[in-house]
């Protein structure tokens, strides 16, 4: 009896180390089996007309970034290591160039090769990732107007790059980056709220918009693909053809949004104050604040129009306004509106008059409020 229970306890380990090497062996067999960490890759980029190798380039396996190209092995390559088995994508991307995407399997290809076409978008002054700065983007158009004859024209100044470009970056220098020119001193601008913005322009010769197609315009619907990120895109247009003297004949602009990202701000470059008033719409989510074929709401929080009296009397009183200065949209006006609205801001206001004037102090609140909650971090 007493021999018997050592030759038991030794059976007994000798079972145990056969289940722990059964156990190995199966997680090596299907380690094996699944492929971890078995494949390798070696990543070349290169331009897609010349075929020249670009050094730089950024790469990217299934969504994760994995290094930029090189030298080091080859002109413009990357060597993957440590591929699981299965098919995997590839993302190549360059400050020059648009993405580029593609499949591969492990086991069977070792080496692949991603050619980047020039990029029609270009970046202008970038503060920040498009994560947290307003992102705008400014698209040319083929087209104009005619004022003694009425009706829209081919213009082909934006055909020239250099001259679109010169257009965007006089526009962005009298707007967007001089907001305090034209906001209301009682409300200041957020410190630095320059650097709360990023700028690109978008330049493909094979597809301008039209401004004059509908009412904030068109652009390709190929655009959509590229740029996914902007808050407005400004469909910026020519200059009228002919004299504004003519009351008939004023520039005219709008803002029009189809979903997230997808917002359309047709403009002439010539009209500063106009493009004030549009980009209200556009970025601040201001409301028109005079009496016509346009849409009215309380655009809160820090709203520039009001659905009551008591509302718009409440909400100066709040801010420090007088709130005696609140006044129907209706008063003085020589066209009918719908509804009973209400603003604040004294005239000339930007949201009332488009062509002069300036952000009231319940308008620059608001814009107050946007740009406060934006940021130009990374």
């Amino acid at each position: 009896m007493n021999q018997c229970g050592p030759r038991s306890g030794i059976s007994v380990r000798i079972g145990r180390i056969a289940a722990f090497v059964a156990i190995c062996c199966l997680l090596f067999n299907l380690t094996a089996a699944t492929g971890a960490d078995t494949g390798q890759v070696l990543v070349t980029v290169t331009e897609a007309k010349s075929g020249i190798p670009i050094n730089g380039a950024l790469v990217y396996l299934d969504g994760a970034y994995e290094g930029a190209t090189s030298s080091a092995v080859g002109d413009g390559t990357l060597a993957l290591t440590g591929i699981g088995a299965g098919t995997h994508t590839l993302r190549a991307a360059g400050g020059e160039y648009r993405d580029s995407v593609q499949t591969f399997r492990v086991p069977g290809e070792d080496q692949v090769t991603l050619a980047l076409n020039t990029s029609y978008l270009h970046p202008l002054i970038v503060n920040g990732s498009t994560d947290n700065a307003i992102s705008v983007v400014f698209y040319p158009s083929a087209t104009s107007f005619d004022c003694p004859y009425n009706t829209k024209v081919n213009d082909s100044r934006y055909a020239d790059e250099n001259l679109f470009r010169e257009d965007v970056m006089a526009v962005i220098s009298r707007t967007y980056l001089n907001l305090g020119a034209v906001t209301d001193p009682s409300e200041p601008l957020p410190e630095g709220y320059r650097e709360k913005f990023n700028f690109y322009y978008y330049f493909d010769p094979s597809a301008p918009g039209d401004a004059f197609d509908g009412c904030s315009g068109s652009v390709p619907a190929s655009y959509w693909n590229d740029v996914t990120f902007a808050d407005v895109t400004v469909l910026l247009y020519p200059a009228y053809h002919g004299s504004y003297n003519n009351a008939s004949c004023q520039p005219v602009g709008c803002f029009q949004s189809s979903g997230t990202g997808r917002g359309v701000m047709k403009i002439p470059a010539d009209r500063t104050t106009l493009f004030f008033h549009e980009t209200g719409h556009a970025l601040f989510g201001l409301v028109d604040t005079y009496c016509g074929d346009t849409w009215y709401y309380e655009n809160d929080p820090y709203p520039n129009l009001w659905s009551s009296l008591a509302s718009c009397q409440s909400g100066a009183s709040a801010n420090g306004r007088d709130p005696a200065l609140c006044r129907p949209i209706k008063e003085n006006s020589t066209v009918s509106c719908y509804g009973e609205y209400w603003r604040w801001d004294p005239d000339p206001d930007i949201m009332a008059e488009a062509y002069d004037g300036q952000f009231g102090s319940a308008a620059t609140r608001r814009i107050d409020h946007v740009l406060a909650g934006a940021g130009g971090g990374s």
